[in-house]
């Protein structure tokens, strides 16, 4: 990085050499300002780990859900080791327990002691399933500066920051492109792959009141994404991910191929084994094309959502559970179209619009069946064959529709369920529907 500030100021023409930056403030030793740097980052790297630990627990809650062998006295116990009451901050104590084998209670458990063993050890399986080993804080490219570890100035027309290093009185100084107004902690990003810096900061986003209504949305691969109304956002998303898709596919295949030659020549002929392996089987060009993939697709997701806000600004939101397209989907293509940044993208776009507009998250819903069931009000009858590809037909009352809009209302129409919640097996789904059928056409 000290390279690069050389040669870009020489570039600029300032053959001078940058004096050594002194604190900021003039009371503050700079070995102060190290022990607080060294603050910083053990503060960063325990809100890194917290977060870590809040998401597995989240999991750990849905897989509990899920289990329908737990009686109600060690479901009660269960959730009561994992919960955090209200704002206050979570009681690690109880995780602890889970882990060290120590008997905690509450005022009103009422499980045996032999119980909550069981429970503990159960809970701290589930932890081991969903960690896979002890989360680690993996932030190398990254650190935090606070206000006095570093200065802003200006030499002629470009603006450059001063950062503290690790040497007593020398800061690194970083060319900025444009002009901005810095303040408050700044977190330095290193791009070893694009061979720059990126300076980040914290602010609060302008939000909007929420309004009156509420809408139902269902995500594809052919548009991010079709309302309760009918109306699909982005299908240029589609097109992304197929061009993505296709071209991840051939070249999967023609870098097989020369894997096999490769092993085919290592004995036979090590140079040529040698070239193929330093010329042909090279990552950045791959890896410099998948990231132009991705922001295309991030950037057609971050569009459908803002656009969809902007007309509707529902007051409640309903969508559907991410988490059922985890693993291999019904063909390869769909399973790399449907990977995990993807959802990752989505989901962090909707929480963040969701905060901008104000909009109530109740949290995803029951998919389940959505898109094979008659949204009508008078039938309501779920059938595999209602739906033909992107097209629908009830086989009782015969409406037809779009299947994605068809999902997206009957979305909309999970978030008063009470019998149908998020944690619904999917076959119990398709019995109360039946149900309810049967009832109103008896």
């Amino acid at each position: 990085m000290e390279y690069a500030q050389v040669k870009c100021l020489k570039d600029l023409g300032y053959k001078r050499r940058i004096r050594d930056e002194r604190v900021a403030a003039g009371f503050v030793s700079p070995f102060g300002l190290q022990a607080r740097q060294w603050k910083l980052a053990l503060e960063d790297a325990l809100w890194t780990l917290e977060r870590q630990w809040e998401a597995a627990i989240a999991e750990v809650r849905d897989r509990l859900y899920r289990n329908g062998g737990l009686t109600p006295k060690e479901r009660d116990y269960a959730f009561w080791l994992l919960d955090k009451f209200g704002d206050r901050p979570r009681d690690w104590r109880k995780i602890e327990a889970i882990f060290r084998d120590e008997d905690l209670a509450g005022k009103k458990t009422e499980l045996e002691p032999a119980g909550r063993k069981k429970i503990r050890h159960g809970l701290k399986r589930l932890f081991r399933r969903v960690l896979g080993k002890r989360p680690r804080v993996r932030k190398a490219r990254s650190f935090v500066v606070d206000q006095q570890m570093y200065r802003v100035f200006m030499v002629g027309n470009r603006q450059y920051v001063a950062v503290m290093g690790l040497s007593p009185g020398k800061r690194i100084v970083i060319p900025l492109a444009g002009i901005h107004k810095l303040r408050g902690n700044l977190r330095v990003v290193l791009l070893p792959d694009e061979q720059a810096v990126e300076i980040h900061m914290s602010r609060e986003p302008k939000t909007y009141p929420a309004g009156e209504e509420e809408a139902g949305i269902d995500l594809g691969v052919t548009e991010v994404l079709t309302d309760d109304s009918g109306k699909k956002y982005r299908p240029e998303y589609g097109q992304a991910l197929q061009e993505m898709s296709d071209h991840v596919l051939d070249k999967g295949r023609k870098r097989q191929k020369l894997w096999a030659l490769y092993r085919k020549n290592r004995e036979r002929d090590p140079g040529k084994a040698r070239r193929i392996r330093r010329h042909n089987l090279g990552l950045v060009k791959q890896h410099k094309r998948h990231r132009r993939y991705r922001a295309w697709c991030e950037n057609e997701i971050n569009r459908a959502f803002r656009a969809f806000f902007r007309e509707r600004r529902p007051r409640v939101i309903a969508y559907e559970d991410l988490s059922h397209l985890r693993g291999k989907a019904r063909n390869k293509g769909l399973s790399r179209k449907v990977s995990q940044w993807q959802r990752q993208a989505i989901r962090g776009r909707l929480e963040y619009l969701c905060h901008v507009y104000s909009i109530t998250d109740p949290g995803p819903v029951n998919a389940a069946y959505t898109s094979q069931t008659c949204p009508c009000p008078g039938c309501g009858w779920v059938d595999g064959k209602n739906r033909n590809g992107d097209s629908f037909r009830c086989q009782k009352c015969g409406y037809e529709g779009d299947a994605d809009h068809v999902a997206a209302a009957n979305v909309k129409g999970r978030l008063r369920d009470q019998e149908i919640t998020k944690y619904t097996p999917h076959k119990e789904v398709k019995r109360i529907l039946l149900k309810r059928y049967w009832e109103n056409h008896a």
